[in-house]
């Protein structure tokens, strides 16, 4: 049985709407809290300006105070929006910049630096 356990401020919800754009990615991260202080491992699979949805081994406290380190960045405080099986959905406090995450220059800088595809992580936008 696949049960999505739900935040306190969305008990009734039945699937968890967002306004922002995200992107479908396939990268690693860091997942920390009071249960896991050395960091847990994450595959993030999406990502937008106000969280990720990540793929863990161990499931964790919904609502729980988090800390995500992600590449590029420095590390990202929010909280566990939903947690189902080996899934969670992370809201951040604040909003990331994507273009430092993705390491995106500025448009007239990078478009000689970054005109390689290989320089180009591998995203796909998915429709809200």
């Amino acid at each position: 049985m696949n049960t999505i356990v739900r935040s306190p401020d969305q008990p009734n919800a039945t699937h968890f709407q967002t306004s922002e754009l995200r992107y479908s990615v396939m990268i690693k991260g860091r997942l920390i809290n009071d249960d896991f202080r050395d960091g847990l491992a994450l595959r993030i699979l999406n990502i937008s300006e106000g969280g990720i949805m990540a793929a863990i081994p161990y499931g964790v406290r919904v609502y729980s105070e988090v800390m995500i380190e992600l590449r590029n960045i420095p590390p990202v405080s929010g909280r566990i929006a939903w947690c189902r099986k080996d899934r969670i959905g992370v809201a951040f406090d604040e909003k990331i910049d994507l273009d430092l995450f993705f390491g995106r220059q500025d448009a007239q800088k990078g478009m000689a630096q970054n005109s390689s595809a290989m320089n180009q992580p591998l995203i796909r936008k998915l429709n809200s």
